[in-house]
């Protein structure tokens, strides 16, 4: 009965650890991925050419509190900035493959170029929208 724990204990660390990386590679998955949702997100006249980064929250995140008054502030600032609420569109949230919130798409061409998970710094937001 002593090895029980030794067996028992690892597993579950590897049970939840898996869990909790499994929305950020399934996110990952979406690299090199053109939505045909695009249209639907833009601005009537929007083109997909460019940078355009789509920041997916909910009202119920705690993180996205923090996170969604930046976001609205770049948003007015700039056209490459878009904030889509995901409870109230899941098809495009599905689309994109967005399990959790906050969640960052950037946009390349219309195609998917990074993904990122969790709240980030309004530097490092504006980091992303810098043409490499």
């Amino acid at each position: 009965m002593q090895i029980l724990p030794y067996i028992l204990i690892p597993l579950l660390v590897l049970v939840f650890i898996s869990l909790q990386l499994y929305p950020y590679f399934k996110l990952r998955a979406t690299r090199g991925h053109a939505s045909p949702l695009l249209s639907k997100i833009l601005q009537p006249g929007q083109s997909p050419e460019g940078l355009i980064l789509l920041y997916f929250m909910s009202p119920r995140c705690g993180m996205c509190h923090a996170t969604t008054p930046v976001i609205d502030e770049l948003a007015k600032q700039r056209a490459d900035v878009i904030r889509i609420d995901a409870s109230k569109s899941p098809d495009i949230a599905r689309e994109f493959r967005i399990m959790g919130t906050p969640a960052f798409v950037l946009l390349k061409d219309g195609v998917v170029d990074q993904v990122k998970l969790g709240a980030i710094s309004r530097s490092k937001i504006l980091a992303m929208l810098e043409p490499a």
